[in-house]
C-alpha cells in the first residue's frame, strides 16, 4: 500500500509539472530572457568547448573565452549583414509596394472577375461571402499608406532600442559567465540530488540537453537551407530584393501549417496571370524544389537530433502553437522530449497492453 502511494504521489507530481512547467515558462519567460537564451547558447558552445580542450591542450577558462568571442564575432558579422543588406532592401521592398499599390488594386479587380464564374458553383451565401472578403481586401489597399505607418513603427522601435541593447549587453555577460563556468553550474544543480537518484537526474537532464540543442541545431540547419535555396531561387528567376524576400520566405516556414507555398504559389499565380510565364512556373517550381529537398532532409536531421518522428515532431508544434503561441512551437517538442527522457530514465514507468 505505501508503495502504491508512493507511485500515485510520483504520477501526481509529473503531471502537475507538465502542465506548471509551460505556464510560468510562458509567464516569467519575459522576465528571464536573456538568462534562458545564455544558457541555451551555453550549452551549444560546450562540445567546441570541450573539442578545444582535448585537441589544443588548454583549460577550460582559455577554451571558453575562444569559443565565447568566435560567437561574438559571427553574431557581430550576421548582425552586420542583416541591417545593412536585409534591412535595407526591406525598405526598398516596401517603397515598391507603395508605389504600385494601384496596380496591385486592379489586379485583384481583374483576377476577381476571372473567378466570378468560379464562385457560382459555391452556394449564393459562400459566393458572396468570398466576394465581400475580396471586396474589403481591395478597400484596404486603397488606404493603405506604408510609408506613414512604417514612420509610425519607426518611431516606435526607436523608442525601443536603448532598451533591446540594455537586455543583448545583459545576455552577453550571462553568456560570458555561464559558458566559463558551466561546469561549476552543473556540479552544483547535480550536489541537490540524493546519491541514489542523482545517475536518474542525470541521465534524464542529458537526454534533454542533447535533444534542446538538437532541436534548435536542426531548426538553425533547416531555415539556413531554406533561405540559401529560396535565394538561389529567386537570383536564377531575376526576382529584385531577393535577400529580404527568402528572409521572409524562412519566417512563413517556420510557421506551423504555412509554409514556403503560403508565400510562393500564390507569387507565382500573380506573375501567371501577369504574363510573365517563365517567372510564375519558375516559383511554383521553386516551391516544389523547397518542398521536396525537406521532406528528404527534415525526417533524417530531426530524427537524429532530437529522437523525435516527423508525425509526432509536427503535431507537438501544432499544439503548442494553438495553447501558446509562437512560443509553443519551440515549447511543446522540448515537452515531449523531457517526457520521453523521464521514460527512459524510468522515472515514469508504466504497462499498457489490449
Amino acid at each position: 500500500m505505501k508503495e502504491y502511494a508512493k507511485k500515485v504521489a510520483v504520477t501526481l507530481l509529473i503531471i502537475i509539472a507538465f502542465i506548471l512547467i509551460p505556464l510560468l515558462t510562458y509567464y516569467l519567460l519575459p522576465y528571464f530572457a536573456p538568462f534562458i537564451l545564455a544558457l541555451l547558447t551555453a550549452l551549444l558552445l560546450e562540445p567546441f568547448n570541450q573539442k578545444l580542450m582535448k585537441y589544443l591542450k588548454i583549460n577550460r577558462t582559455l577554451a571558453s573565452n575562444v569559443s565565447y568571442f568566435v560567437f561574438l564575432g559571427v553574431a557581430l558579422f550576421l548582425s552586420y549583414f542583416l541591417i545593412a543588406k536585409i534591412v535595407t532592401e526591406a525598405f526598398e521592398l516596401i517603397k515598391f509596394i507603395q508605389r504600385n499599390l494601384p496596380n496591385i488594386q486592379v489586379w485583384i479587380i481583374d483576377f476577381l472577375q476571372q473567378i466570378n464564374d468560379f464562385i457560382l458553383v459555391f452556394p449564393p451565401e459562400i459566393g458572396l461571402q468570398i466576394n465581400q472578403t475580396f471586396t474589403g481586401f481591395v478597400n484596404q489597399l486603397s488606404n493603405l499608406n506604408l510609408i506613414s505607418s512604417l514612420g509610425a513603427q519607426t518611431l516606435l522601435i526607436t523608442a525601443s532600442i536603448p532598451n533591446f541593447f540594455f537586455t543583448l549587453l545583459i545576455f552577453f555577460i550571462a553568456l560570458y559567465m555561464i559558458n566559463l563556468n558551466l561546469s561549476q553550474i552543473n556540479q552544483r544543480f547535480f550536489s541537490y540530488f540524493k546519491e541514489k537518484s542523482k545517475p536518474k537526474a542525470i541521465a534524464v537532464l542529458s537526454d534533454l540537453r542533447n535533444a534542446t540543442v538538437g532541436f534548435l541545431k536542426a531548426q538553425v540547419i533547416l531555415s539556413t537551407f531554406t533561405y540559401i535555396v529560396s535565394l538561389g531561387g529567386l537570383i536564377f528567376l531575376d526576382v529584385r530584393y531577393a535577400l529580404v524576400l527568402a528572409f521572409l520566405i524562412v519566417i512563413v516556414d517556420i510557421l506551423p501549417i504555412l509554409g514556403t507555398g503560403s508565400v510562393l504559389v500564390p507569387w507565382g499565380l500573380f506573375w501567371i496571370t501577369q504574363g510573365d510565364i517563365f517567372r510564375g512556373i519558375g516559383l511554383v517550381l521553386l516551391f516544389i524544389i523547397i518542398t521536396v529537398l525537406r521532406k528528404i532532409v527534415e525526417p533524417k536531421i530531426l530524427g537524429e537530433r532530437i529522437g523525435l518522428g516527423p508525425l509526432a515532431t509536427l503535431i507537438s508544434i501544432w499544439i503548442g502553437f494553438k495553447v501558446m503561441g509562437i512560443l509553443g512551437v519551440f515549447m511543446a517538442p522540448l515537452l515531449i522530449i523531457f517526457y520521453r527522457a523521464l521514460v527512459k530514465a524510468n522515472v515514469i514507468r508504466y504497462r499498457f497492453q489490449i
